[in-house]
C-alpha cells in the first residue's frame, strides 16, 4: 500500500534486496554442485549488485538495474530447483514453513482449543442448541450466514420425506428393551477433516430421513428438551415406555446398515419401527436448530514451566495418562487441588484445605446457586479411581485434582481420579470465538 509513495530509486533498491536474496539461495544450496567458475561469477555479480545499491550518483540506477539483469541471467543457467522458482514451487515451500513455525509454536508457547461438551457451563460453553419451534423463527439465507461467520451456527431442518405417519425406528438391546436407533458416521469438522459423529434416522411410512451430528453434542439436553419445556412437540415425544414394549408395538421391522468397526464392515441391523400416531405431511419440518459451536481458547502452554498451577485455574490436560478415560484428548476442568491439598463438597460449596473454595468467581456462585450455577455435588463415579468427595481427600503429591464447574454434567476427577503432572498442558487465556459476550479474557 505504502509503495505509492516511494521514489522509484528506492524501489528499485528494494528489487536488487529480493534478488539478492535469491541469489544467496542458491550459493548455499547449490554451491557443491557448480564449478569453481560458476560459483565464482555468482559471487561476483551478487558484490556488484551491492555495490549498486549503496552507490548514490546519478548514473547509479542504470548500473544497477544492469547488474540485477547479469545477476539474474547467471541464476537462470545454474538455479537448478531453486530458481527460476514456479508459483507452485514458492506455494509449497511457503505452506511448510508456515506449518513448522505454526506446530513450533503451538507445542510451545500458545495453543487453540476447542471445549466440545459443556462440563465448565456456563464458565465456558461447548456445543450448545437453539431450536426453533415456530416457522415464523427459523432464520433466514442472511441470518444464516451471519450466525454461521459470527457464532459457528449449523442449521438444521429435519423434513418429513412424504406423508404419513412419523415412526421412530429401535434396536432392541440385551436386557430386552429397547432403544432409539442411531449410528456411527463421520461428520465434517472445517468443511475438510472427517470427525466422530452420530446419525439419527425417522420413518414416514416407507421413506427415510437422517441427519449427523457430532458425536459429543447432546442433542437430547440440547434440542429435545428445550422444546418439551416451551410445550411444544418433538419428533420422539409420542413414544410409549420402552421397557414394556413388545414385538406387536412395532408396525414392521426394516433392515438399517451399520458399520462395526471390530470387523471393519458395514452390517445389517433388525429396526423396528414404532408408530407414534402423529400425521405429517411431505415437507414439514419434523426438527428445526441451530447446533453452535463450542468456545474456542487460546491455551498458554508456557506459564506452567516456570509458575506452579494454583486452585481456581482453567486446567487444559491430556488424558492418554488417564488410565480409565482411555481416550487421547484434551479435556478442560476446573482445577481444585494441587499435591497435598484436602478436598471435600458439602452441599453445593467445595472446600479446599477445611475453607470455602477461592481463586474464581466460579467456586462462589456454584456454593450460591447464582447466574446458572448449579451447585457442586459430590457425585462418585464407579471406577477404581473414582473420589469421593463426600469425605476428605488429599490430593497425591504430584498430582493434580480437577472438576467440572458444571458439576451436574461432567465427567471428572470424581469419576476418573487425579492428574499426573505429565499430563498437563496449560491455563486459558482468552476465548477468541464465537464472537459473544463471553469473547475476551478467560475466566
Amino acid at each position: 500500500m505504502f509503495s505509492l509513495f516511494k521514489s522509484e530509486s528506492t524501489k528499485l533498491r528494494e528489487t536488487a534486496k529480493n534478488w539478492l536474496y535469491h541469489a544467496g539461495k542458491v550459493y548455499h544450496f547449490r554451491k557443491d554442485r557448480l564449478s569453481e567458475t560458476d560459483v565464482s561469477k555468482l559471487l561476483q555479480l551478487s558484490e556488484e549488485v551491492k555495490a549498486g545499491m549503496k552507490d548514490k550518483s546519478e548514473s547509479a540506477d542504470s548500473r544497477l538495474r544492469s547488474s540485477i539483469e547479469s545477476l539474474k541471467e547467471h541464476m537462470e543457467h545454474v538455479g537448478g530447483n531453486y530458481y527460476p522458482r514456479g508459483s507452485m514451487a514458492e506455494n509449497v515451500e511457503f505452506f511448510f514453513a508456515a506449518l513448522i513455525i505454526y506446530v513450533g509454536f503451538t507445542t510451545f508457547f500458545i495453543k487453540p482449543f476447542k471445549i466440545p461438551t459443556n462440563s465448565m457451563w456456563p464458565s465456558y460453553y461447548g456445543m450448545t442448541g437453539e431450536v426453533y419451534a415456530d416457522e415464523a423463527e427459523k432464520p433466514n439465507a442472511i441470518e444464516k450466514a451471519f450466525r454461521f461467520v459470527a457464532f459457528g451456527a449449523k442449521h438444521y431442518d429435519v423434513k418429513a420425506p412424504a406423508s404419513g405417519e412419523l415412526m421412530i425406528p429401535m434396536v432392541k438391546t440385551g436386557s430386552g428393551s429397547y432403544r432409539i436407533f442411531e449410528r456411527p458416521a463421520n461428520v465434517k469438522r472445517y468443511f475438510v477433516i472427517n470427525a466422530p459423529g452420530m446419525e439419527r434416522v425417522l420413518y414416514v411410512g416407507d421413506q427415510s430421513v437422517s441427519f449427523k451430528y457430532p458425536s459429543d453434542f447432546n442433542i437430547d439436553r440440547q434440542v429435545l428438551m428445550p422444546l418439551q419445556e416451551e410445550g411444544e412437540e418433538s419428533p420422539y415425544d409420542r413414544l410409549l415406555a420402552r421397557g414394556g414394549l413388545s414385538q406387536r408395538a412395532f408396525a414392521k421391522t426394516v433392515n438399517e446398515v451399520v458399520y462395526d468397526p471390530r470387523s471393519g464392515r458395514n452390517m445389517n441391523v433388525t429396526v423396528y419401527l414404532l408408530p407414534t400416531g402423529r400425521q405429517v405431511e411431505k415437507g414439514e419440518s419434523l426438527l428445526s436448530f441451530d447446533l453452535m459451536t463450542g468456545d474456542q481458547l487460546f491455551v498458554d502452554r508456557m506459564s506452567y514451566h516456570f509458575v506452579s498451577p494454583k486452585v481456581g485455574d482453567g486446567f487444559v490436560f491430556k488424558t492418554d495418562s488417564i488410565p480409565t478415560v482411555a481416550e487421547d484428548k484434551f479435556y478442560i476442568k476446573r482445577l481444585v487441588g494441587t499435591p497435598g491439598d484436602t478436598v471435600k463438597i458439602d452441599g453445593t460449596t467445595l472446600y479446599v484445605n477445611g475453607k470455602p473454595a477461592t481463586g474464581s468467581v466460579a467456586f462462589e456462585k456454584n456454593s450460591k446457586l447464582e447466574d446458572n450455577y448449579g451447585g457442586y455435588t459430590d457425585m462418585k463415579g464407579k471406577g477404581p479411581l473414582a473420589v469421593d468427595l463426600s469425605t476428605e481427600q488429599t490430593v497425591p503429591e504430584g498430582h493434580f485434582f480437577a472438576i467440572g464447574d458444571n458439576s451436574h454434567n461432567s465427567s471428572d476427577g470424581r469419576v476418573w481420579g487425579y492428574v499426573p503432572p505429565e499430563a498437563v498442558v496449560g491455563r486459558p487465556v482468552m476465548i477468541y470465538y464465537p464472537f459473544t459476550k463471553r469473547f475476551g479474557l478467560a475466566k
